[in-house]
């Protein structure tokens, strides 16, 4: 079977309409923004919980140093 790329004439024709159209009334800020939310949210906690782990895995700071 021979393929054609379509115009976007004929495109619309076959989509009922634009393209742009077909997205229309999707909340794009909450089908990107969320995930990338979600994202930052797991990042700062493995941030915490990267320093917590630091932290009781015995680095000393220079306060502790003098306290010793």
């Amino acid at each position: 079977m021979d393929q054609k790329d379509l115009t976007n004439k004929e495109l619309d024709k076959v989509t009922g309409g634009g393209i742009a159209d077909q997205f229309a009334g999707i909340p794009m800020s909450e089908l990107i923004g969320g995930p990338l939310k979600a994202a930052r949210g797991a990042q700062e906690a493995l941030t915490r919980s990267t320093a917590e782990f630091i932290e009781r895995a015995g680095m000393k700071t220079r306060d502790m140093d003098d306290k010793q």
